[in-house]
């Protein structure tokens, strides 16, 4: 008895023991009879829904309060009824519970009622409902991004991709492999050092955020350029477990920008390279920075010999082919269309049956053209090509080679004007070396902004006085207004203007003619030519054909006079013979007086016969060693006749012998031409005549005070028959005569004269070469 009473007390000490535990344990416990009132409820869940456990007797259908059966829980017990264990899940009061149902069965076993347990995983569920929605919102994503999302198990390998990764990078389903050593098997060789060892940087230092940028192998071999960021997640020690992320595909904006820095690329090059040779080297690298360009040449058509060049050629098969006339090659078909071409073996094919191309060089597997247009004309062509199968090109390389063939074209073409432009600067500064004119360029007000003197001795003034100075202010008033006038008109008519004008300067006083010619709108270049000489040449043309002119109308009128000589000179003695036997017979003054004028009448017909036959006689100069004093003395003494009341004769002809070459004859017939006519012309006052000597000359100078002579008169004193004098009191050749003789003697003779101011001439005659005179010495 005693024994059986301590295992008693030893099973109730256990019950109570388990009840206790049971009451505290963080459950639901409960059990239900056949009608399912509740006959025990314990656990501390109980507490958390404000139930009280004590009250038994309670269906459940009071306890979740509602009354059907089809509904959990009351399904779950009444299979617990039926015999079945149970498992479930119900929402009570906000909470979730996993349920455990078994049926309570008697010692005999039969089924006497229910005994279920609860278990509060809310939470759990709450964490599981939102890794669910974070999955499908992931899932999501994936779905609507174009991005190629990731996901990347850091323990297994293990990566999952959404189906972007197909479209972009043209991989099937069943040709992607989920793990990460796939992905990093297609980076490009170039670049997966390096985003191994970011990534191998992040990881393990314990970050969180990576990126990258890198190229990535397509189906087809070519390689897209990608940015790839993930985030990494760690596990509570601090481990990471896991990365996600997504890959953005940055080709095109990555092309434009290789494309825009290509073109800055080949401008910068245009400007900055030494030469053609070395401008094609730099278009080559670019361009081979955007597509394969191992085989690469510019060719350009010179229209003036009508061939095709090849300036620049590099090729894996073949040389550069020497200038060609055009044939019927891809290269000169894009050169006579004008469109750019991708012609693949298929294109060629086509091509070629129509007749469009033939064969040149060794065939492609890809060639690529794109026309090089300047001022709406195409003048070459650039071309990639490939003999390869694993490198072909595409129509976007086509795009992209005629969008740089624009700038290509513009490249070459500013070069060549560079280099056209220093070729003709370099034959202008040729040409301004040899020629002597000056140069000016100057801005619309005048303002002199550069100059190239071909003889610094004609310069006005020194460059340093006229740079930055305005013209019209730098050269005389009486040369600088006209100037001023002269460039206006320039700029406002945009013609060319020429002026002549004389200007003392270094080398003396010269005569210039200036060409003032438009260079900008705002700018005019002026050339400035030395015509001293010019000008000279032309006054000595204008002398000798005036010379040659009064020769011919002398010889003229020599003719003319011989004629009237002959025809004249018989009624003419027939009158003296006459007028003289007339005198002989009468003694009546009246006659003799009458006769004495018909006498002096026919003299001067005589004399102006004699005047006329002096022309046609020969005046052939029988120069003899002379004494110019001496000559001008013996005209003197013949004029002396001619002398007039009031008027003076004045003579200095100074103290030595003006010895020369000279026929005496024909110089004192000069003399004595000049002396009468200054006497002739004055009325009252004087008349001097005066030797003066000159550097290679001696000068015989008459002048007077008589009435002088007009600009008209003085400008054709010399003519043959001009003649001042009233009528019948002269011919008008005594000057033409004059000048005829001293031009023989290799003189010449000048007039100066105003009105009423008296006239001077002036008779300048070489020494020769006479023997100095001991009393010059």
């Amino acid at each position: 008895v005693t024994a059986r009473k301590t295992v008693e007390e030893q099973l109730s000490q256990s019950q109570t023991r388990l009840k206790l535990v049971l009451e505290q344990a963080p459950v639901l416990l409960w059990s239900t009879d056949r009608d399912l009132r509740v006959t025990s409820a314990m656990g501390t869940g109980f507490r958390d829904l404000n139930l009280p456990r004590s009250e038994r007797g309670l269906s459940i259908y009071e306890y979740f309060n509602i009354h059907d059966d089809d509904i959990e829980p009351i399904v779950s017990h009444r299979r617990a009824l039926l015999g079945e264990s149970v498992a479930t899940q119900i929402e009570w009061q906000g909470r979730t519970y996993d349920v455990h149902m078994e049926p309570f069965r008697s010692k005999d076993g039969a089924i006497i009622g229910t005994i279920g347990v609860a278990f509060d995983v809310s939470e759990r569920t709450r964490t599981e409902e939102s890794l669910r929605r974070s999955e499908e919102r992931f899932q999501l994503l994936g779905r609507a991004t174009n991005d190629v999302v990731w996901d990347w198990d850091l323990q297994t390998d293990g990566m999952w991709m959404n189906d972007n990764v197909a479209a972009m990078f043209g991989y099937r389903a069943e040709d992607v492999e989920p793990t990460g050593t796939w992905w990093e098997e297609r980076l490009h060789p170039d670049d997966r050092a390096r985003v191994g060892s970011s990534l191998d940087d992040v990881i393990g230092s314990g970050g969180s955020m990576w990126s990258a940028e890198y190229r990535f192998r397509r189906h087809d071999g070519t390689f897209a350029t990608i940015v790839d960021r993930g985030y990494v997640l760690h596990d509570a020690s601090g481990h990471p477990v896991r990365m996600i992320g997504s890959v953005m595909d940055v080709s095109k904006q990555r092309k434009a920008e290789a494309i825009q820095s290509a073109v800055y690329k080949i401008s910068e090059a245009a400007n900055a390279a030494k030469g053609l040779p070395e401008l094609y080297r730099h278009i080559h690298k670019v361009i081979g920075g955007l597509m394969p360009a191992t085989n690469f040449y510019i060719a350009l058509y010179d229209d003036q010999a009508q061939t095709l060049t090849f300036p620049y050629f590099v090729d894996e098969e073949e040389g550069a082919p020497p200038p060609q006339k055009l044939g019927r090659g891809l290269t000169e078909y894009v050169l006579r269309t004008g469109r750019p071409l991708l012609a693949s073996p298929a294109v060629f094919a086509e091509l070629n049956r129509s007749g469009e191309v033939e064969q040149v060089g060794p065939p492609s597997v890809d060639w690529v053209g794109a026309p090089l247009v300047g001022l709406g004309k195409t003048f070459g062509v650039i071309v990639v090509q490939s003999y390869k199968e694993g490198v072909r090109f595409a129509e976007e390389d086509k795009a992209i080679l005629n969008f740089v063939s624009e700038q290509v074209a513009g490249a070459i073409e500013r070069r060549r004007t560079q280099e056209n432009l220093v070729q003709t600067s370099s034959e202008l500064q040729a040409i301004f070396r040899a020629v002597p004119d000056l140069y000016f360029r100057l801005a619309a007000d005048g303002t002199i902004l550069g100059y190239y003197a071909g003889r610094y001795a004609d310069l006005y003034v020194p460059p340093e006085s006229f740079l930055g100075g305005r013209i019209q202010e730098v050269l005389p008033r009486d040369v600088g207004e006209p100037f001023g006038r002269a460039m206006q008109k320039v700029l406002r008519t945009n013609s060319v203007a020429t002026m002549e004008y004389s200007l003392e300067v270094q080398a003396g006083r010269k005569e210039f003619e200036a060409r003032i010619i438009p260079l900008m709108s705002d700018q005019l270049v002026v050339v400035v030519r030395d015509i001293t000489e010019t000008k000279a040449a032309e006054a000595a043309l204008k002398e000798s054909t005036d010379r040659l002119r009064q020769s011919e109308r002398l010889a003229t009128l020599g003719q003319l006079a011989g004629f009237i000589a002959h025809e004249l000179n018989t009624p003419l003695t027939s009158i003296s013979l006459l007028t003289d036997a007339a005198g002989r017979r009468t003694k009546d003054a009246g006659v003799h007086e009458k006769l004495e004028k018909i006498d002096a009448e026919r003299r001067r017909a005589a004399d102006i016969i004699r005047g006329l036959t002096s022309l046609s006689r020969s005046r052939q100069i029988k120069a003899v060693d002379a004494d110019l004093r001496s000559i001008v003395e013996a005209a003197l003494d013949e004029v002396r006749r001619y002398r007039k009341k009031g008027v003076s004769i004045e003579v200095n002809l100074g103290d030595v012998p003006f010895r020369m070459k000279a026929d005496p004859l024909q110089l004192q017939e000069v003399v004595v031409n000049l002396v009468k006519n200054a006497i002739d012309a004055t009325d009252h006052g004087s008349v001097r005549v005066r030797l003066e000597e000159r550097p290679g000359f001696y000068a015989v100078v008459v002048s007077d005070t008589g009435s002088g002579m007009s600009a008209d008169v003085l400008s054709r004193v010399f003519d043959p028959t001009f003649t001042t004098k009233p009528r019948g009191e002269g011919l008008g050749l005594g000057l033409p005569l004059a000048k005829h003789i001293v031009a023989g003697h290799g003189g010449t003779i000048e007039a100066t004269s105003e009105p009423s101011a008296g006239s001077t001439f002036t008779v300048l005659l070489p020494r020769g070469d006479v023997d100095e005179d001991p009393d010059r010495r």
